[in-house]
């Protein structure tokens, strides 16, 4: 027997020591990107690999979130609350089917040290608030307070930890911005928050743990640093996002690039040879996505 086919063989049969035959248990804090019960399919039979830059990331989210049950079904009925960030403007653009400004519905942001891009604030865009299906004229936080269970609102995240289903914010202002308004009432009347993220946040800190070093007081050397918000809610990233158009196993394999791939993330896509043409074909129709700023 060639020295290669054995060594094939015997790399099976580890994996399927390590899996022991029942699949590789997911932390059940976030749904993973494996289709049956959070456990590795073992009888795919194709598989391909895409690499997605920040914005195409951005785009791929907008369009699996507007097709995710739970959201779609609030964008008819019930209440939606869309925060601002540069992912939500994404999804408020798929939903509006128009273009917003750069700068138009971002509040924080993190750009080069040493960069002149600047964001255009001459025009902004309130946080949108849907009923029924139909955007209304109340600020965010008055609405907050005439939503029911289940209804649903939309906060991105600086940082995440996907294994663990984690995700802060960077909070700046006192009164803890956005965030400080959103979560004692989405605890109080118990409203789903959904964190559309990129991967690119994707760390390995335990984000509470990073919360509550980030409040130990300290002297400044140069600019206040923020501290980190660690909120409880269903991270939406690009794995779910393809999940809502092809059902296939997707999987995080690795992250950045260059020439223009920096912060980039590179997938890995299994399933049936139909499934995994269908995911290819949503990918290819977002890959080109212009930068969000430049």
């Amino acid at each position: 027997m060639h020295t290669s086919t054995l060594n094939y063989i015997l790399s099976g049969a580890v994996m399927l020591i390590i899996i022991n035959f029942n699949g590789v248990n997911i932390n059940p804090k976030q749904n993973s990107g494996f289709k049956n019960n959070n456990e590795m399919d073992l009888n795919t039979t194709h598989q391909a690999w895409v690499s997605l830059t920040v914005s195409e990331s951005k785009r791929l989210i907008a369009r699996g979130l507007k097709k995710y049950p739970p959201v779609n079904q609030r964008l008819s009925t019930g209440q939606l609350i869309i925060t601002k960030g540069t992912t939500n403007a994404y999804f408020v653009e798929e939903i509006i089917n128009d273009t917003l400004a750069p700068g138009e519905f971002v509040l924080g942001h993190i750009l080069p040290e040493n960069s002149d891009i600047r964001l255009d604030r001459s025009k902004t865009r309130q946080e949108i608030v849907l009923k029924n299906g139909v955007i209304q004229d109340i600020p965010y936080a008055e609405a907050l307070d005439g939503m029911c269970e289940g209804d649903i609102v939309l906060k991105g995240a600086n940082i995440i930890n996907y294994h663990k289903g984690q995700a802060g914010v960077l909070i700046g202002s006192p009164t803890g911005g956005t965030t400080g308004v959103i979560m004692p009432k989405i605890k109080k009347r118990n409203l789903r928050l959904i964190i559309p993220v990129g991967l690119e946040k994707e760390s390995s800190q335990d984000i509470n743990m990073l919360g509550q070093y980030s409040k130990i007081p300290h002297e400044e050397s140069g600019r206040k640093m923020p501290y980190i918000w660690s909120i409880e809610g269903e991270l939406f990233t690009e794995l779910e996002a393809i999940k809502q158009f092809a059902d296939v196993d997707v999987l995080h394999l690795a992250s950045g690039g260059i020439g223009g791939a920096e912060g980039a993330v590179t997938i890995c896509i299994r399933g049936n040879q139909k499934e995994v043409q269908k995911a290819l074909e949503l990918i290819h129709s977002i890959q080109g996505e212009p930068e969000y700023v430049k």
